[in-house]
């Protein structure tokens, strides 16, 4: 799906749009809904859309980025939106890019904006025209882009992700994927501290292989509550209740929870789904989901580590394999870094090019059996062999196993078939 669209604006200073799902009411007839999705169908002669299922009446809607409001026709197939909905009636439309800024190079099937290349064929554009692009995250960290559309220049330009390498006493950098970040002269939101593992919008300048932040959001659990949500799961933890939407937002399902077009045994890495949202705490619940497509995602995508933890300088080790704490990190029955040291904890997370990114760690059993997930290479797995070579039978295998334990040492390692 692609679009190409020239639209004029003005000089505008770009400032970050935390999302709020909270319900509101517009003129006390009733209550308006949030739907973050993306743009199925369009009739630009009936002034309709539909999103998320959601046929909407768009005759007398905004259309917004960043405060800059635009013509109706601007709208494409593809784009991901906010829409603002009361009794199927669109009052808001607000467009949520990935990236905007000039495109810096192409290839037959690529295009890069602001540092980050997408695999996909854009036709009709130069470099250094300018691009507002929209595309979904999928498990294994590269995106799909969904509609491309041509603007005049901006004063600022946008990128969105999870930020790594946040050094925030020297130099005031990050990166996000692969861009580096200056945000020394930034404006952040509620001027907070930034973290690895953060998911952020991020405005300024791209120049000179840099990203120059001028201001950035943060997107937070609250932001999503009463509001229903888009996005293709990349992660889901081996019990099945708790995933990972769109590469950052973790989801947890309850006994409440209503499925549509599946069942809890559906939720793998790579499905599309809708999502009603509620906050619980600093939690996000699902109380509906609605299964849309799937997408292809790897087999070595989860793994799994247990054992005695180690804790320092914002590492946690088990075996001596180190495991990067951030703060998208969730500690479950009251654990806490406090008392990680020490304890034997079961660490689940997701594999992304070779970096392993820690979604939950919880207490666990210290006891003669033990489940692992991931690579198997000369009959190791996570610091752990198997006197009798039953690990070997893998041997450059990602599995997910269950051992019997003395020590470090393993016997009986067989498929988890559960």
């Amino acid at each position: 799906m692609r679009a190409l669209v020239y639209v004029v604006i003005g000089g505008i200073l770009l400032s970050g749009c935390g999302g709020d799902g909270s319900d509101s009411s517009a003129d006390g007839s009733g209550s308006v809904s949030k739907i973050n999705g993306t743009v199925d169908t369009i009739s630009y002669t009936a002034l309709q859309l539909s999103v998320n299922g959601h046929e909407l009446d768009a005759s007398d809607s905004d259309v917004s980025y960043n405060g800059q409001t635009f013509n109706f026709d601007f709208v494409t197939t593809g784009m991901q939106v906010e829409v603002s909905n009361q009794n199927d009636i669109a009052q808001e439309i607000v467009l949520k890019p990935i990236v905007t800024g000039a495109v810096s190079a192409l290839s037959a099937d690529s295009i890069t904006v602001n540092g980050i290349t997408f695999n996909f064929s854009a036709s009709g554009v130069e470099v250094g025209d300018w691009v507002m692009l929209f595309a979904r995250l999928h498990p294994d960290n590269t995106w799909s882009v969904t509609s491309l559309n041509q603007i005049n220049p901006l004063l600022n330009a946008e990128i969105e992700g999870v930020l790594t390498g946040v050094d925030q006493n020297g130099t005031r950098t990050a990166l996000l994927g692969t861009v580096l970040v200056d945000y020394s002269n930034a404006t952040i939101e509620d001027d907070r501290a930034l973290e690895n593992g953060m998911w952020v919008e991020i405005y300024g300048l791209f120049s000179n292989g840099r990203f120059v932040a001028f201001s950035i959001d943060i997107k937070d659990p609250q932001d999503f509550n009463g509001l229903e949500f888009e996005g293709v799961v990349t992660w889901v933890s081996d019990d099945k209740t708790l995933f990972e939407v769109a590469g950052y937002l973790l989801v947890n399902i309850n006994s409440n929870t209503v499925f549509d077009d599946g069942t809890a045994n559906n939720l793998q890495a790579g499905a599309i789904v809708e999502l009603d949202l509620v906050q619980s705490g600093s939690s996000l619940i699902a109380t509906k989901v609605d299964f849309e497509d799937q997408v292809v995602a790897p087999d070595n995508l989860e793994f799994k580590v247990e054992g005695e933890a180690r804790f320092s300088n914002g590492v946690v080790s088990i075996n001596g394999i180190p495991f990067e704490v951030n703060t998208g990190t969730r500690f479950d029955d009251g654990l806490t870094l406090n008392n990680l040291d020490g304890s034997w904890v079961e660490l689940k997370g997701k594999n992304i090019n070779n970096q392993l990114v820690l979604k939950v760690i919880e207490p666990e059993s210290r006891d003669n059996e033990i489940s692992l997930e991931g690579p198997v290479e000369n009959n190791t797995l996570w610091g752990y062999s198997s006197l009798d070579n039953s690990l070997a039978t893998f041997n450059g295998q990602w599995v997910d196993i269950e051992c019997s334990r003395n020590g470090n040492v393993l016997t009986l390692c067989r498929l988890d078939l559960n």
